[in-house]
């Protein structure tokens, strides 16, 4: 009989690790479930590719109908969209400048209106070329800062959503001491 109970051990003491490695790398997976990795993402992310410098952002027609579009306008919506914004740039008359310059009279300024701020060269060399900043050019540039002012430090990928950039073109007209007159509508 002390042959066989000295035979039981040997089993048992190979037998029981063996028993508790496959119990237990169950019981893991029950305990800790993994997740499997999404295959469709839950948004797309737009990519815009600023390589091309032409003066009119790729998505936007040559000649736009600005008259109609700011017509249309909505200033107060304009204002929730000014919170995309309010990240980098101030509004209201005299506050300091941000990141970005301060935005009061933008609309019907110059497109380097702040003596206190320091624009990138792309920026001061295309204030050359349009000077003042009026409804369309507002309109284009905000639609891809990067394509409408290759080399600008402005790094907003742009709104592309038409309604939300007339209004807050609508909205940046009233934050002035004298608002600029809405363009008129072409025949």
């Amino acid at each position: 009989m002390k042959n066989d109970f000295e035979f039981d051990k040997i089993v048992i003491a190979v037998a029981l690790p063996i028993i508790i490695l496959l119990v237990s790398g169950g019981l893991g997976g029950f305990i800790y479930r993994t997740e499997r990795i999404v295959e469709k993402p839950g948004f797309a992310i737009e990519i815009v590719d600023a390589s091309d410098a032409a003066t009119a952002p790729k998505g936007l027609p040559d000649v736009i109908e600005i008259g109609k579009i700011m017509a249309q306008a909505d200033a107060s919506a304009g204002k929730a969209v000014y919170n995309k914004c309010a990240v980098c740039h101030t509004i209201g008359s005299g506050e300091a400048n941000k990141v970005g310059p301060n935005l009061w009279g933008i609309l019907g300024g110059a497109v380097t209106h702040k003596q206190d701020f320091t624009y990138s060269t792309a920026m001061v060399e295309k204030a050359k070329v349009i000077k003042k900043w009026g409804y369309e050019e507002l309109y284009r540039y905000l639609y891809a800062p990067k394509a409408y002012v290759p080399g600008t430090k402005m790094a907003f990928a742009g709104i592309k959503n038409d309604k939300d950039r007339r209004d807050l073109i609508a909205y940046l007209r009233t934050m002035s001491a004298s608002p600029i007159p809405l363009p008129a509508i072409e025949k």
